[in-house]
């Protein structure tokens, strides 16, 4: 199999994985390039949630190792665009998060909103489709999205610890929450949430998972859960666990 190079808005890790888990990460990153001023945000204002997902890119390196899957990163930050939705939507490029306005996103034209996806969306799918592409043919090909979520969103308190979300087949995010809620007691685990597919959070599911007829599931993690090394890798291990487990 020959290696596809990555580029500056994706990272390919491990590749050769033969894992039947092909894991992406789209909200890796807060990286924002010099030319975007920061989208005129505070560096503090980046660290935060509204840039990236805070834990997600380290717990997704740990669970590709435990599993030996290829995993996909985005490495700049979903405020100059969201890997996770298409072009047509409104939410690829936020002006406002979390009650917090991005200023660089404010009044772009629509030949701006183009550029940016052609810069940032189009190669970030281009290098899935081809790594999908060449996959061994013996390989089930489940696609895993990891994401992790604020343990607060508009100043209301979120119980949950993980959710699995499922897009058109939901076998994947049903087994997972089964399994996780009986091996799982101490944790809150549920399917659909802390979003669903009609918050418009599945479109990297569809577009490589549902349009390919390859199975697949969205995890999402809480951030105050994975914001240190070890709770990185207990999650991993968790996940890992519970996505062999089903197989």
């Amino acid at each position: 199999m020959t290696d596809i190079k990555g580029s500056k808005v994706a990272k390919i890790i491990n590749q050769q994985g033969d894992s039947s888990f092909f894991i992406i990460c789209e909200h890796a990153s807060k990286h924002i390039p010099d030319g975007y001023k920061n989208l005129g945000l505070t560096n503090i204002e980046i660290e935060q949630h509204i840039a990236w997902d805070i834990g997600a890119e380290q717990l997704a390196r740990n669970l590709a190792e435990i599993l030996n899957a290829p995993l996909v990163l985005q490495t700049q930050s979903r405020l100059l665009y969201d890997c996770n939705r298409p072009p047509s939507a409104d939410s690829a490029i936020v002006q406002v998060s979390d009650d917090t306005s991005i200023p660089g996103n404010l009044n772009l034209s629509a030949s701006e909103k183009s550029a940016r996806a052609n810069d940032i969306y189009y190669p970030f799918h281009r290098i899935i489709s081809q790594l999908l592409d060449q996959r061994a043919s013996n390989l089930r090909n489940i696609i895993v999205t990891i994401h992790s979520f604020n343990p607060i969103l508009h100043q209301v308190q979120r119980e949950l610890d993980i959710g699995f979300i499922n897009a058109e087949d939901s076998s994947w995010a049903e087994k997972l929450v089964v399994a996780g809620q009986q091996l799982h007691t101490e944790l809150s685990i549920e399917q659909n949430q802390p979003y669903s597919a009609a918050d418009g959070v599945t479109h990297t599911l569809e577009l490589h998972g549902s349009a390919r007829h390859l199975e697949n599931v969205m995890i999402e993690v809480k951030n105050s859960l994975i914001s240190d090394v070890s709770g990185q890798r207990k999650f991993a291990k968790i996940l890992a666990t519970l996505l062999q487990a089903n197989l």
